[in-house]
């Protein structure tokens, strides 16, 4: 991405400071007048928001609404207060209890409702800021699909970055059609450490990125450099896609999830390359339907299960196009059985796009499955005679040995979909496992 098409680095204060300018217009309706509307935070502490009205009438009812990025609720809290032509009210909300936890750099939009004696209400314009994390002093740029944020680092450290998740980003967009509406907000901490320090004390030690569900955010503590090339375009996939779903109906497969995301980040590990190959010889592949939700906890199944989704993904792209593997994700986010969606996009359902994908990977039949010869495809030569070209036979790319990375990607609270429902003590067990698994 060329430097004209990108915003130049600014800090984070700047911003907050334009919030806090605009919030303290004051702002009237009726006979009730808005004096102050105020908001201040502290990460992990707490977060504070005060309004001063007045009006010719006792004013009896005040309420804060407030919802965060990718939340299609709004929070709200009654005020209490003594009914008076003129009051002030404060709400502050405890950061510190794990029930109120919010990742660092997540939107926060709030308003008031007003109403006096006689019946007048007004409702306040929405004012929106960024829950910074207050302990460092940030630097962000911005571009249409990716936010990133980075402290006590140069310029070209951030610019670095930057291109690289937004790259990432363009190619969801342009190959795929996924465009979420808000910008993915990536932020990275300079160590492990940090990151640690700014999500909930129940975290697992070993989680080195975390991507929060449908809120658009990333966090990400600094690794190698190669492992933070992978890492980032696979996160931000997932981000990506949580954003483009629309609750409740909406779902994406874990395998389109996680197939999507490996795709982004390179393809697979040797481990997992390997684990596809003798699954193959074994007869023993997973079945694509229940790689829909979550992924199995025992180390090989898991391994097997990243394997599987690229290798399908992989499958659908080299013989669908990326056109078509963009309409299967505009279904599944919009909402749609999985059988019904796979019907809608490739005329058959999820046993007949395994079927297919099998005979592709050179794999045996699935179980029960009929042992019909899958239809070749037919193209048209020169002399307008129609020939059959078989289907391709699945050609093993050469190995590529893994480098192991010094932390994996999050499998807990709540990273990767795949595993965010997984008991603790599972999840542990597999983490350590597969802490070579982004080779």
């Amino acid at each position: 991405m060329t430097h004209h098409n990108r915003q130049t680095a600014i800090t984070l204060y700047a911003v907050i400071a334009l919030i806090a300018l605009v919030s303290g217009v004051v702002h009237a309706q009726g006979t009730i007048t808005v004096i102050a509307n105020e908001h201040e935070h502290v990460f992990r502490k707490s977060m504070t928001f005060r309004l001063a009205a007045k009006s010719d009438s006792p004013i009896t009812e005040i309420k804060l609404f407030y919802r965060v990025s990718g939340e299609t609720a709004a929070h709200k809290v009654e005020l209490e207060f003594d009914p008076a032509t003129e009051v002030k009210v404060e709400h502050v909300e405890d950061m510190s209890d794990p029930k109120n936890y919010q990742p660092p750099m997540i939107i926060f939009t709030y308003w008031w409702t007003i109403k006096d004696e006689k019946g007048n209400r007004i409702k306040t314009d929405p004012i929106s800021f960024v829950y910074t994390d207050t302990r460092y002093d940030w630097q962000v740029l911005e571009g249409k699909l990716v936010r990133l944020y980075w402290h006590d680092q140069d310029k070209q450290f951030g610019e670095h970055f930057f291109d690289l998740a937004t790259n990432a980003a363009e190619q969801l967009s342009q190959k795929f059609g996924v465009n979420p509406k808000d910008p993915v907000s990536i932020v990275i901490y300079n160590t492990h450490d940090e990151l640690m320090s700014a999500l909930v004390e129940a975290s697992s030690e070993w989680t080195g990125a975390v991507t929060f569900g449908r809120t658009g955010c990333i966090a990400i503590g600094m690794g190698d450099p190669d492992w933070m090339e992978r890492v980032i375009p696979h996160e931000l996939t997932h981000a990506m896609l949580n954003q483009i779903t629309k609750p409740p109906f909406g779902d994406i497969p874990r395998w389109l999830h996680e197939g999507l995301a490996m795709h982004s980040e390179g393809g697979m590990s040797f481990e997992e390359r390997t684990a596809l190959e003798k699954a193959i010889q074994d007869n023993t592949l997973i079945s694509l339907r229940t790689l829909n939700s979550v992924f199995p906890d025992e180390r090989k199944r898991a391994i097997l299960s990243y394997a599987e989704s690229y290798s399908f993904v992989d499958y659908i792209i080299k013989e669908y196009g990326t056109d078509k593997l963009g309409e299967l994700i505009a279904v599944f986010a919009k909402g749609a059985h999985y059988d019904d969606a796979m019907q809608e996009v490739f005329g058959t359902d999820m046993d007949g796009m395994e079927d297919r994908w099998r005979a592709y990977i050179g794999a045996p039949p699935r179980e029960g499955a009929s042992a019909a010869t899958p239809v070749p495809a037919v193209t048209n030569t020169p002399g307008g005679v129609a020939q059959a070209t078989p289907i391709p036979t699945y050609t093993r790319p050469p190995l590529i040995r893994a480098t192991p990375t010094p932390i994996p990607t999050g499998l807990t609270f709540p990273c990767c979909p795949c595993a965010g429902s997984l008991p603790i003590a599972a999840v542990m067990v597999l983490a350590l496992a597969l802490v070579r698994r982004r080779g």
